[in-house]
């Protein structure tokens, strides 16, 4: 039976937590601890520092994806399996995001370099042990894929308003308080939306045996659909992982406004995101969901290369312009990406359950958690080490504009392995 609207409503405000939490890790961290030069800000690392960080911390969240997974699948409780890791995780997640911005020191060195890495380990770990439950709860909510794709558009639109949420509101709580008071603030609105799905979903208790790890690991890996997805996913997910934490140098460096700008610019582009949402159902009852998300992929990777040449476009245009017009066109194929691949992978794991692989959908849900942490993790070091070895400064920008190029590549790679899945 179809969650009721307020269900569904409920369910997708934890989306709106985790993308608010989240997206203001990566949309300031590099600028918090290694400002661009010319930002009224102390460095408190270098760039390669955060990137090393930042893949360290993603790396212990990879590792710990199936794990947490595994260990959701096999729970009996009275209250599910999915509901009681967010209620335990969420407050503690909370408070790893406000810990971030209170390094030991104030210029760059051991202390803050150990402290970085510990926190943001520490933070990206409770991530999954929240978010893993939360997404595997998809296909039992929408058993039979009823309104799955009107769940997702809904989840998705929570994760964009969650990530305009970081944009806008981090952007003027940082610039007129402080990162510090920017924590303690978004920290507990991100707290109330995390519970939300634990109010909404009433979970049935499987009556089979829980399956043990490494058969259930074989057979998830053994799944055709699934073998593609994966990598596809992996190469795509670079790419907007690289987008993602290079947002506020591309406002600040690219289009050279100053840091409180950026919210206004990145809400911008958020609204017409969520405004195209409807959009992606529109194309997947006409095309299907394969040919949908293929085009998406394709889409974003050509527009990244114009994106990188921001300010040297021949055409008499502000670098202003030039990034609100990339930003608005984006839109579309951005959306797409945000509903698609849970849907794909709910109906994957669903499909998996039928054939009688056993209820291990948490597990089909850690691998793309581990693939985005992984991916998370290599850009976030490809980005430090092109930022400190080409540099950022403007105009050239150098170290930025290849990320960039590197970005556009990675997504058209995804799109060239997503063109060997099965079905429409």
């Amino acid at each position: 039976m179809p969650l009721p609207p307020a269900a569904r409503l409920l369910y997708a405000l934890g989306g709106f937590g985790a993308s608010l939490l989240q997206q203001s890790v990566l949309l300031w961290i590099f600028f918090f601890y290694a400002p661009p030069p010319g930002q009224p800000l102390l460095a408190r690392a270098t760039p390669a520092v955060v990137g090393l960080a930042m893949a360290a911390g993603r790396f212990v969240d990879a590792v710990a994806d199936p794990l947490v997974a595994h260990w959701s699948d096999g729970l009996r409780s009275r209250f599910g399996r999915r509901r009681p890791f967010i209620l335990a995780a969420s407050p503690m997640l909370a408070l790893s995001f406000v810990l971030i911005w209170y390094p030991p020191a104030a210029a760059p060195g051991r202390a803050n370099a150990i402290y970085l890495t510990t926190v943001l380990g520490a933070f990206f770990f409770l991530y999954t042990m929240v978010l893993n439950p939360y997404t595997a709860l998809l296909p039992e909510i929408t058993a039979g894929g009823a309104g799955r794709v009107g769940v997702t558009t809904l989840q998705a639109a929570a994760n964009i308003a969650g990530v305009g949420a970081a944009f806008v509101g981090s952007s003027w709580l940082s610039a007129r308080f402080g990162f510090a008071t920017m924590g303690l603030i978004l920290a507990p609105i991100a707290l109330a939306a995390l519970l939300a799905p634990v109010i909404a979903v009433r979970e049935s208790i499987p009556t089979t045996p829980p399956s043990r790890f490494m058969p259930a690991l074989r057979a998830v890996l053994a799944d055709r659909r699934f073998r593609v997805f994966i990598p596809a996913i992996a190469t795509m997910w670079f790419g907007l992982s690289m987008i993602s934490l290079a947002l506020a140098l591309i406002v600040t460096v690219l289009m050279g406004l100053g840091q409180a700008a950026v919210g206004g610019v990145l809400a911008i582009s958020l609204g017409a995101t969520i405004l195209s949402l409807p959009l992606t159902g529109a194309a997947v009852r006409r095309w299907g969901t394969r040919r949908t998300m293929l085009a998406a992929m394709t889409a974003l990777a050509l527009l990244l290369f114009p994106a990188a040449l921001i300010g040297r476009w021949p055409v008499p245009l502000s670098p202003v312009l030039q990034g609100y017009l990339i930003l608005a066109v984006a839109a579309p194929a951005i959306g797409a990406l945000f509903i698609l691949p849970n849907a794909l992978l709910a109906t994957i794991a669903e499909d998996h359950t039928h054939a009688g692989g056993g209820r291990v959908e948490g597990m089909f849900f850690a691998f793309q958690g581990l693939i985005f942490n992984g991916s998370t993790s290599l850009a976030a070091a490809a980005l430090g080490g092109l930022l400190d070895r080409l540099g950022q400064a403007p105009p050239e920008a150098a170290g930025l504009r290849a990320a960039l190029l590197v970005a556009s590549a990675a997504t058209a790679g995804g799109a060239l392995i997503f063109r060997r899945y099965p079905g429409a």
